[in-house]
Protein backbone atom coordinates (compact mmCIF):
# COMPACT_ATOMS: atom_id res chain seq x y z
CA UNK A 1 0.00 0.00 0.00
CA UNK A 2 1.43 3.37 -1.06
CA UNK A 3 0.00 5.80 1.45
CA UNK A 4 0.08 9.39 2.60
CA UNK A 5 -0.58 9.45 6.35
CA UNK A 6 -2.36 12.79 5.96
CA UNK A 7 -4.53 11.65 3.05
CA UNK A 8 -8.23 11.30 3.94
CA UNK A 9 -8.71 8.48 1.41
CA UNK A 10 -5.83 6.54 2.98
CA UNK A 11 -7.38 7.16 6.38
CA UNK A 12 -10.64 5.64 5.08
CA UNK A 13 -8.88 2.62 3.54
CA UNK A 14 -6.61 1.79 6.48
CA UNK A 15 -9.13 0.01 8.78
CA UNK A 16 -9.91 -2.50 6.02
CA UNK A 17 -6.20 -3.05 5.37
CA UNK A 18 -5.81 -3.89 9.06
CA UNK A 19 -8.62 -6.42 8.66
CA UNK A 20 -6.77 -7.94 5.69
CA UNK A 21 -3.57 -8.17 7.76
CA UNK A 22 -5.44 -9.79 10.63
CA UNK A 23 -7.37 -12.21 8.40
CA UNK A 24 -4.42 -13.56 6.42
CA UNK A 25 -1.76 -13.36 9.14
CA UNK A 26 1.57 -14.89 8.04
CA UNK A 27 0.14 -16.02 4.69
CA UNK A 28 0.75 -12.61 3.14
CA UNK A 29 3.15 -9.73 3.65
CA UNK A 30 1.73 -6.21 3.66
CA UNK A 31 4.14 -3.35 3.04
CA UNK A 32 3.17 0.18 4.02
CA UNK A 33 5.09 2.43 1.66
CA UNK A 34 4.93 6.15 2.56
CA UNK A 35 4.22 8.45 -0.38
CA UNK A 36 3.70 11.99 1.01
CA UNK A 37 1.72 14.17 -1.39
CA UNK A 38 3.01 17.74 -1.82
CA UNK A 39 -0.38 19.37 -1.26
CA UNK A 40 -0.68 17.84 2.22
CA UNK A 41 1.48 20.34 4.07
CA UNK A 42 2.95 18.13 6.79
CA UNK A 43 2.85 14.80 4.96
CA UNK A 44 6.61 14.55 4.55
CA UNK A 45 7.17 15.03 8.29
CA UNK A 46 4.58 12.35 9.08
CA UNK A 47 6.18 10.00 6.52
CA UNK A 48 9.63 10.67 7.94
CA UNK A 49 8.18 9.82 11.35
CA UNK A 50 7.18 6.41 9.99
CA UNK A 51 10.79 5.77 9.01
CA UNK A 52 11.92 6.94 12.46
CA UNK A 53 9.58 4.47 14.16
CA UNK A 54 10.79 1.70 11.85
CA UNK A 55 14.40 2.44 12.75
CA UNK A 56 14.07 2.88 16.51
CA UNK A 57 11.93 -0.27 16.88
CA UNK A 58 14.08 -2.45 14.58
CA UNK A 59 11.28 -2.63 12.02
CA UNK A 60 8.68 -3.84 14.50
CA UNK A 61 5.56 -4.14 12.32
CA UNK A 62 3.23 -3.75 15.30
CA UNK A 63 4.86 -0.40 16.16
CA UNK A 64 4.81 0.71 12.53
CA UNK A 65 1.14 -0.18 12.10
CA UNK A 66 0.28 1.44 15.43
CA UNK A 67 2.00 4.70 14.44
CA UNK A 68 0.14 4.74 11.12
CA UNK A 69 -3.17 3.94 12.82
CA UNK A 70 -2.80 6.69 15.41
CA UNK A 71 -1.73 9.29 12.86
CA UNK A 72 -4.73 8.39 10.70
CA UNK A 73 -7.04 8.60 13.71
CA UNK A 74 -5.68 12.05 14.61
CA UNK A 75 -5.10 13.22 11.05
CA UNK A 76 -7.05 16.45 11.52
CA UNK A 77 -4.44 17.66 14.03
CA UNK A 78 -1.81 18.12 11.30
CA UNK A 79 -3.96 18.40 8.18
CA UNK A 80 -3.27 21.55 6.14
CA UNK A 81 -5.18 24.50 7.64
CA UNK A 82 -5.01 23.04 11.15
CA UNK A 83 -1.34 24.08 11.28
CA UNK A 84 -1.54 27.25 9.18
CA UNK A 85 -0.38 29.40 12.10
CA UNK A 86 2.35 26.98 13.21
CA UNK A 87 6.00 26.93 12.20
CA UNK A 88 7.61 23.74 10.95
CA UNK A 89 9.43 23.35 14.26
CA UNK A 90 6.14 23.66 16.13
CA UNK A 91 4.57 20.98 13.95
CA UNK A 92 7.54 18.68 14.54
CA UNK A 93 7.36 19.24 18.29
CA UNK A 94 3.62 18.62 18.26
CA UNK A 95 4.12 15.29 16.48
CA UNK A 96 6.96 14.29 18.82
CA UNK A 97 4.85 15.06 21.88
CA UNK A 98 2.02 13.00 20.43
CA UNK A 99 4.29 10.01 19.71
CA UNK A 100 5.75 10.23 23.20
CA UNK A 101 2.27 9.90 24.70
CA UNK A 102 1.62 6.78 22.60
CA UNK A 103 4.75 5.18 24.12
CA UNK A 104 5.85 3.91 20.71
CA UNK A 105 9.11 5.73 21.40
CA UNK A 106 10.24 8.77 23.35
CA UNK A 107 9.97 12.33 22.09
CA UNK A 108 13.76 12.64 22.31
CA UNK A 109 14.37 9.59 20.10
CA UNK A 110 11.67 10.69 17.68
CA UNK A 111 13.12 14.20 17.35
CA UNK A 112 16.63 12.80 16.95
CA UNK A 113 15.34 10.56 14.18
CA UNK A 114 13.69 13.46 12.36
CA UNK A 115 17.05 15.27 12.41
CA UNK A 116 18.96 12.23 11.15
CA UNK A 117 20.21 12.75 7.59
CA UNK A 118 20.08 9.04 6.78
CA UNK A 119 16.40 8.79 7.77
CA UNK A 120 15.67 11.94 5.79
CA UNK A 121 17.32 10.28 2.79
CA UNK A 122 15.29 7.11 3.36
CA UNK A 123 12.09 9.15 3.19
CA UNK A 124 13.15 10.89 0.00
CA UNK A 125 14.30 7.67 -1.66
CA UNK A 126 11.02 6.01 -0.68
CA UNK A 127 9.11 8.81 -2.40
CA UNK A 128 11.31 8.61 -5.51
CA UNK A 129 10.90 4.83 -5.66
CA UNK A 130 7.11 5.22 -5.63
CA UNK A 131 7.39 7.70 -8.50
CA UNK A 132 9.50 5.17 -10.42
CA UNK A 133 6.60 2.71 -10.07
CA UNK A 134 4.25 5.31 -11.61
CA UNK A 135 2.48 5.99 -8.31
CA UNK A 136 0.79 9.38 -8.53
CA UNK A 137 -1.96 9.26 -5.89
CA UNK A 138 -2.86 7.63 -2.61
CA UNK A 139 -3.86 5.10 -1.68
CA UNK A 140 -2.32 3.04 -4.45
CA UNK A 141 -2.30 -0.74 -4.13
CA UNK A 142 -0.13 -3.38 -5.75
CA UNK A 143 0.00 -7.14 -5.31
CA UNK A 144 3.31 -8.73 -6.28
CA UNK A 145 4.21 -5.49 -8.02
CA UNK A 146 1.04 -5.35 -10.12
CA UNK A 147 -1.46 -2.50 -9.79
CA UNK A 148 -4.80 -3.38 -8.22
CA UNK A 149 -7.77 -1.10 -8.90
CA UNK A 150 -8.71 -0.98 -5.22
CA UNK A 151 -9.81 2.08 -3.32
CA UNK A 152 -11.09 3.12 0.10
CA UNK A 153 -14.50 1.60 -0.61
CA UNK A 154 -13.13 -1.95 -0.80
CA UNK A 155 -14.24 -4.36 1.92
CA UNK A 156 -12.44 -7.41 3.28
CA UNK A 157 -14.55 -9.55 0.93
CA UNK A 158 -13.35 -7.47 -2.03
CA UNK A 159 -9.75 -8.11 -1.05
CA UNK A 160 -10.44 -11.81 -0.48
CA UNK A 161 -11.82 -12.12 -4.01
CA UNK A 162 -8.41 -11.02 -5.32
CA UNK A 163 -6.03 -12.61 -2.80
CA UNK A 164 -7.62 -16.02 -2.19
CA UNK A 165 -7.10 -17.34 -5.75
CA UNK A 166 -3.41 -16.43 -5.49
CA UNK A 167 -2.98 -18.45 -2.31
CA UNK A 168 -4.60 -21.63 -3.59
CA UNK A 169 -2.37 -24.21 -5.29
CA UNK A 170 -3.61 -25.75 -8.55
CA UNK A 171 -5.16 -29.24 -8.28
CA UNK A 172 -2.56 -31.92 -7.53
CA UNK A 173 -0.11 -29.49 -5.92
CA UNK A 174 0.43 -29.05 -2.18
CA UNK A 175 1.00 -25.76 -0.37
CA UNK A 176 4.42 -25.54 1.34
CA UNK A 177 4.77 -22.83 4.00
CA UNK A 178 8.50 -23.22 4.46
CA UNK A 179 9.31 -19.93 6.26
CA UNK A 180 7.49 -16.89 7.64
CA UNK A 181 5.71 -15.16 4.72
CA UNK A 182 7.29 -17.65 2.30
CA UNK A 183 5.36 -20.39 0.52
CA UNK A 184 5.18 -22.27 -2.75
CA UNK A 185 3.29 -25.15 -4.35
CA UNK A 186 5.00 -28.56 -4.38
CA UNK A 187 4.45 -30.97 -7.27
CA UNK A 188 4.19 -34.74 -6.82
CA UNK A 189 7.47 -36.26 -5.61
CA UNK A 190 8.55 -33.10 -3.81
CA UNK A 191 8.43 -32.62 -0.04
CA UNK A 192 8.12 -29.41 1.96
CA UNK A 193 11.37 -28.77 3.83
CA UNK A 194 11.47 -25.97 6.44
CA UNK A 195 13.63 -23.00 5.40
CA UNK A 196 14.15 -24.48 1.91
CA UNK A 197 10.80 -25.07 0.26
CA UNK A 198 9.90 -27.85 -2.15
CA UNK A 199 12.70 -30.43 -2.45
CA UNK A 200 12.67 -33.45 -4.77
CA UNK A 201 12.73 -36.85 -3.06
CA UNK A 202 12.84 -40.26 -4.74
CA UNK A 203 12.82 -43.59 -2.87
CA UNK A 204 13.21 -41.69 0.40
CA UNK A 205 16.34 -39.86 -0.76
CA UNK A 206 16.85 -36.35 -2.04
CA UNK A 207 17.05 -36.22 -5.82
Amino acid sequence: MYADLLCPDCQAAWPTILKVIDYYGPNIQVLLHPFPLPYHTNAFIAAQGLHVVSNVTNRDLNAIYLYATLIFQNQSTWYNRATIDMSTNEVVQSLATFVDKTQITTAAKFLAGLQDDDINDQTRISWKYACSRNVASTPTFMINGVFVSADASWSLDDWKSVIDPMLDCPPGLVRCNYAPNKSECCVFGYKCVPNFGCICFKDGKQC
